[in-house]
């Protein structure tokens, strides 16, 4: 049994009541109405002192450089090249500090004007005010820093609240820096007076980085938007133009820088390229010149026409030998009167001549033989002729074949140097080609860089910018900060968390017990059968026929008594009334429970049994007695109606049983037997018995007269009671210390935190028409709002 109560008791705890937990915080509504007064109120002094800052935007294209420059023709050309810009470096290169300190100080963005107001200052910018100039070493006036003041007009100004007048475009030394000051543009006939201040270079290029934004205009998009963040829309508009043109200049410087290194590069290169060319073809004329040669393709085609030429010769003189051998050959054979060949090529004239002489000798000889005979004196004349003929051919043949061996040695030798020349032409034309291949390499790499040279120095004339600006700078007239929409919302935030902030942590430390929910999360078993209100009156005591929210709350508590005590038991019952601890408001309840008893015509009485600190008589503002229930349990010859005091209360007649007299030992006198006896004959007489008891955590008094009882009624207090105590109670039912019990939670709807939902906590108004008041279901402080306004909507009717 114990474990299923323990298992409700869990279940209970976990379940979240958002009524409940809306109601808890709704009594603190003036809280949360001044929270959210105070956020803004505040916000909205924040904002009106707080500079406004602006928004201003620019976009820009990146140009490709490798796609901008100006390039010789070549075989083919591409339209369709992508882009191959590292967007992201040049995100990078933006937000450089290089660049940044460029604007700075094309800017002069070191130099910040201040215009005074009753409670702050407001930054200033454009033409009318003065332009000052710091002169001197560059590193030492990056690190100077100062504040001044300067009132102007048109004809100087004075610095600092000096008495002299000083001149415009004059140079002046300002703690050991020089500063030279020009009249703005637009000059003020009357004097005007502002601050300046002067920060170093480093701060104002992180000032300028810090407000600076670049982002693609899409993903895909090869667009850059740059935006700038600052107070005045001119200044921001101007840092943004200025930072494009930087940007740009700084791209087609960089262009300018390699288009210039690389004509200083191709001059030094020509140099050195006129003297390699000029090398390479004198060494190509000493080759020539040594190898005999011109050109060489003519020089092989004659080489090759020489060598048929020679060729020839050599066959025709092998020829010629051969027809001398032939001829010679014959010429030993012949005998007189015979005919030697003729005309078989032979070149030789005179051996020719030779032998046509010799043949017409012979047949001469042979026509004289044939008319004459062979005796005839002058045959043997031209025989002697045709010997001497023969030894001529002979002879000249003989010289004429040495002139032939002299000629084919000859044509041999001229024949083994054709060879040894036309041997030689590959190993000539590998070396001549070798030279042309070098000077033609020296040539080319010479026009490759004369045409570099040209694109470079046309470049150099037309460097083509580094960006496309799509947009200047364009500012958005609405505040980018403070955003005053969300500045609102936070503050309604704020108004609204930190007072529910600080009545959580209050609810998360409060250990006390205030509404009925929390009873029952920790107690299963036992009934709550009433709830007792907060009573800010000092009488507490109820009256007959009276309607108030005490009296009626006590009603309650008399009618939902009847329910749970035993009807079958005849006798009076008995109804103790006690607590855990000390202050719960026993006495209070005994009484108003006793007087609502009584004028409802029945007999009560009402016993005091907390010996230690007897109550009775202050809550029922009566005249303390001696005599009572210690009397009644130390004297057995006593009875009970000696010590019973009648009262008359509030028109209520009531019988009450004090205390009495302090005893030293209030336990053993309780426990001595002599309670039961009396209690019974109380019971004989009266309707009801009303027992007032000491608490049972800090005394065992109650615990023991306890067993006595037909009914328990155990007190816990709102706003009091610790929800430590709960188990104890638990403990005290489990363990049939206390019998019959029910529980009367007092107290209620003092703390408005939780008493909202306790119709005693308000007014009720009864009719005939059995109607109510929507006040009773309301706050009591809500309800007074309420009634505020009604009064006000009639007022107005």
């Amino acid at each position: 049994m114990n474990n299923i109560s323990t298992n409700n008791i869990e279940i209970k705890k976990n379940q979240f009541d958002l009524k409940e937990e809306f109601f808890k915080y709704l009594p603190f509504w003036y809280w949360f109405v001044i929270g959210l007064l105070i956020a803004l109120l505040s916000t909205k002094i924040y904002l009106r002192y707080q500079n406004d800052e602006y928004q201003s935007k620019t976009i820009i294209k990146l140009l490709d450089d490798a796609n901008s420059d100006f390039k010789m023709p070549v075989n083919g050309v591409n339209f369709f090249t992508k882009s191959k810009i590292n967007i992201d470096n040049e995100k990078e290169i933006i937000k450089s500090n290089r660049l940044l300190a460029k604007v700075v100080h094309d800017l002069k963005l070191y130099n910040l004007f201040y215009k005074e107001g009753n409670i702050k200052q407001t930054e200033i910018f454009g033409s009318k005010i003065p332009d000052i100039e710091w002169i001197g070493d560059v590193a030492k006036t990056n690190e100077f820093s100062g504040l001044w003041q300067i009132t102007y007009d048109n004809k100087g100004y004075f610095w600092n609240n000096e008495d002299k007048k000083r001149d415009y475009n004059k140079v002046y030394d300002i703690e050991g820096i020089a500063m030279r000051v020009a009249p703005p543009v637009e000059l003020y006939s009357n004097s005007n007076t502002i601050s300046i201040k002067k920060i170093k270079t480093k701060d104002a290029v992180e000032k300028l980085k810090k407000n600076i934004d670049v982002s693609l205009v899409g993903e895909e998009s090869d667009l850059l938007q740059i935006t700038y963040n600052g107070e005045i829309i001119a200044k921001n508009n101007a840092i943004l133009n200025t930072l494009n043109t930087v940007f740009d200049n700084d791209g087609r410087g960089d262009r300018q820088q390699i288009f210039k290194k690389t004509i200083e590069f191709v001059n030094s290169r020509f140099e050195y390229l006129f003297k390699e060319l000029d090398t390479i073809e004198l060494n190509k004329a000493d080759y020539k010149k040594e190898q005999k040669l011109s050109f060489l393709e003519g020089d092989s085609q004659s080489l090759l026409g020489t060598k048929a030429v020679t060729f020839s010769e050599f066959e025709q003189a092998k020829t010629q030998s051969l027809l001398s051998d032939i001829i010679i050959s014959a010429l030993n054979q012949v005998k007189d009167n015979e005919l030697l060949p003729t005309n078989i090529g032979l070149e030789e004239m005179k051996v020719n001549g030779l032998v046509e002489e010799y043949n017409k000798v012979v047949l001469e000889t042979q026509k004289i033989i044939a008319s004459a005979g062979e005796n005839h004196p002058s045959v043997q004349k031209l025989i002697e002729v045709q010997k001497n003929l023969k030894n001529n051919v002979r002879y000249s043949l003989n010289a004429y074949q040495k002139v032939l061996v002299l000629k084919i040695q000859a044509i041999d030798k001229v024949k083994a140097m054709q060879e040894f020349q036309f041997e030689a032409f590959p190993y000539q034309e590998k070396t001549i080609r070798s030279i042309e291949r070098q000077q033609k390499i020296k040539e080319t790499l010479y026009l490759l860089l004369l045409q570099k040279r040209e694109e470079a120095s046309i470049n150099l004339a037309i460097t083509n910018p580094s960006i496309k600006i799509v947009d200047e700078a364009i500012e958005n007239s609405t505040p980018h900060s403070p955003k005053r929409a969300l500045s609102y919302l936070i503050a309604i935030i704020l108004g609204f968390f930190v007072p529910f902030g600080l009545i959580y942590v209050y609810y998360l430390f409060d250990t006390r017990i205030h509404t009925r929910k929390m009873i029952e999360d920790e107690i299963d078993d036992i009934p709550i059968i009433a709830e007792i209100p907060f009573i800010k009156e000092t009488s507490k005591i109820v009256r007959k026929n009276d309607q108030s929210v005490l009296s009626e709350a006590f009603r309650i508590l008399v009618a939902n008594l009847d329910f749970i005590i035993d009807k079958n038991d005849k006798s009076a019952p008995a109804i103790f009334v006690t607590s855990t601890i000390k202050g719960e408001g026993k006495t209070f309840i005994s009484t108003n429970l006793a007087l609502t008893l009584a004028s409802l015509g029945k007999k009560v009485i009402i016993v005091g049994t907390d010996l230690r600190n007897p109550q009775l008589h202050k809550s029922l503002k009566t005249n303390k007695r001696k005599i009572g229930l210690v009397n009644l349990l130390l004297q057995p010859e006593l009875s009970f109606n000696d010590c019973v005091c009648h009262e008359d209360i509030n028109d209520i007649p009531l019988d009450i049983i004090y205390s009495g007299v302090i005893p030293p030992n209030p336990t053993e006198i309780l426990a001595n037997g002599r309670f039961e006896s009396i209690l019974d004959d109380i019971k004989k007489v009266y309707d009801y018995v009303v027992i007032d008891t000491a608490p049972t955590l800090l005394v065992a008094d109650s615990t023991i007269i306890t067993k006595y009882a037909d009914t328990t009624l155990y007190l816990i207090k709102a706003n009091y009671t610790d929800k430590q105590i709960l188990p104890y109670i638990n403990n005290l039912k489990h363990q049939n210390k206390i019998k019959n019990t029910a529980i009367v939670f007092n107290n209620i709807g003092q703390n408005e935190g939780y008493g909202k939902g306790y119709a005693y906590s308000y007014q009720y108004n009864y009719g005939y028409g059995y109607g109510y008041n929507m006040s009773t279901l309301l706050p009591s402080r809500f309800a007074k709002l309420t009634r505020i306004f009604k009064s006000m909507l009639k007022k107005k009717k």
